[in-house]
């Protein structure tokens, strides 16, 4: 079912009930009242209802704990076939002292960790999450509730932060502290204009895609 229920037949000319010159285009899926396009609005869960309902659809912030294991497993994860591609190259190395043996080895390590690379931006493209957030069952959405671009999450998000981490020796730490504001907004949720909330339940079977 869609997240706003179209007028069934253009018979019924229901009017939007905040704008009754206007003819509805869709009943809002919470409370039933007829809306016209405009009247549509981006709740926090990422769908469009009417004002009302879009105000009162706020589901809960990612937690802490949540964020901070996510960012920890997104941290490592596209570096462990590396790393094990390195050690298997080592250690073979030892065993034969034949390098073109383990050269195999290595360049595989590098293939899988540009693999899971490009599953990261996959699945930051589709819907707001990391392989790490995917596991937390958390996603990254704009402050209206609206999709993320991958442009944005990977410009403002982590190449802009990165930039000033490198240029101010403190940001890092400072963008980390402020997770602990009431909002659990860090810093590079501000510059990207996001914030970090809890997938529905509803949406945690299977592979979700995440429209905008």
């Amino acid at each position: 079912m869609s997240h706003m229920d179209p007028i069934a037949s253009p018979s019924l000319d229901a009017r939007c009930a905040f704008h009754p010159e206007t003819t509805a285009t869709a009943a809002c899926q919470r409370c039933g009242t007829f809306v016209c396009h405009h009247c549509l609005q981006w709740a926090r869960d990422g769908r469009r209802y009417c004002g009302a309902c879009a105000a009162r659809a706020l589901p809960p912030q990612a937690s802490r704990e949540d964020r901070f294991l996510a960012n920890l497993v997104d941290s490592f994860v596209v570096f462990v076939p590396f790393i094990v591609g390195l050690v298997a190259m080592a250690i073979t190395d030892e065993l034969t002292g034949q390098e073109v043996l383990s050269i195999p080895l290595l360049l595989g390590g590098i293939l899988g960790s540009l693999l899971l690379c490009g599953w990261q931006i996959y699945y930051a493209a589709t819907n707001g999450q990391s392989l790490g957030k995917r596991w937390r069952h958390i996603r990254v959405v704009r402050m209206d509730g609206s999709h993320v671009s991958i442009a944005r999450i990977l410009l403002l998000r982590n190449l802009l932060p990165g930039i000033l981490n490198q240029v101010l020796c403190v940001f890092g730490l400072a963008d980390a502290i402020c997770i602990f504001r009431e909002d659990r907004r860090c810093i590079h949720d501000y510059l990207a204009d996001t914030q970090v909330i809890q997938v529905p339940e509803h949406e945690r079977t299977g592979t979700p895609s995440y429209r905008g």
